[in-house]
């Protein structure tokens, strides 16, 4: 009975050795809205759906792409622009401080809507049309997401905009 007891510890003390070894990571992989080739710029789950900016080849305003997407894994429900084109004219960017307070705002419009994605505590998104607003998502609890920095090198850094960083 001591044999068999002992073979099962070193079973046990070989399986998580292999673990470590080989590096197996215990961390869950984040769910995105973005392609595995593509590098995600921002991503967060809200109210059962993913709010994604995904990037391709995006090294200056006029290389690659930048797309957001909303909906979920299997229906994606807004892709913004529907191709993948070069951001310069589709997507700014705006540093926003207020006292203390810092936020991030990458921004598109898609007809008449403002889409303003921001970074701080809370991350989300809002909408509006005509300066008013309309929507705003914020980021699940525990779940706010940083705008990745690659994201300024990419994207066209402009002034607020009255009206619609505020």
């Amino acid at each position: 009975m001591n044999t068999e007891c002992d073979l099962i510890v070193l079973a046990r003390a070989i399986y998580f050795a292999g673990l470590i070894l080989f590096g197996v990571s215990a961390e869950a992989e984040e769910i995105t809205l973005c392609q595995p080739h593509e590098e995600v710029y921002f991503s967060c789950a809200s109210e059962g759906k993913l709010i994604s900016v995904c990037a391709s080849g995006n090294i200056s305003p006029d290389n690659g792409y930048v797309q957001y997407r909303f909906g979920r894994v299997d229906e994606i429900e807004l892709e913004f622009p529907k191709k993948p084109y070069p951001p310069r004219r589709w997507f700014s960017i705006s540093d926003i401080s207020e006292g203390n307070i810092t936020f991030t705002h990458l921004k598109f419009n898609f007809g008449k809507y403002n889409y303003v994605l921001y970074q701080g505590s809370p991350s989300g998104i809002y909408i509006k049309r005509n300066g008013k607003l309309i929507s705003n998502r914020t980021c699940d609890p525990g779940d706010y997401q940083p705008i990745s920095p690659r994201a300024l090198r990419g994207i066209k850094t402009v002034a607020p905009i009255d009206g619609i960083d505020n």
